[in-house]
């Protein structure tokens, strides 16, 4: 049976944190997400190619913040990174919230102000 050694874990997790950030840039690139919304993702993925090249950094981080175990750390500095990426979406989904009942409100001042033109213009024509 294949044994995981910690060097090949590591490895893993550095090609995992390029390809994400690879993804990252690639997406910026060909306009399939905005700059603004895809920096929390480039700080995530900063983050774990800086703890897969450096994993004492980890062990240090985690003394600091006084978590036991170097494998909870990290899965706090997931979680941490997981709500921060819902509040911002949620940012952008309320300002789009805002964007489209203006622009219903707009519309529907538009129709009102056509049907009253296309009223005053039958009337003319009779």
């Amino acid at each position: 049976m294949f044994q995981w050694h910690d060097s090949d874990l590591q490895i893993l997790l550095i090609l995992g944190a390029f390809a994400l950030f690879g993804m990252i840039v690639y997406l910026i690139k060909h306009k399939k997400i905005e700059v603004k919304y895809s920096i929390i993702w480039l700080a995530f993925s900063a983050t774990m190619i800086l703890f897969a090249l450096f994993p004492y950094l980890v062990l240090v981080l985690g003394d600091i913040s006084g978590v036991a175990n170097p494998v909870n750390f990290i899965f706090m500095t997931l979680f941490a990174f997981s709500l921060l990426i819902m509040l911002s979406l949620s940012a952008v989904i309320s300002g789009f919230s805002t964007k489209i009942k203006r622009l219903a409100q707009a519309n529907a001042l538009l129709e009102k102000r056509v049907r009253e033109l296309e009223k005053k213009f039958e009337n003319k024509g009779e």
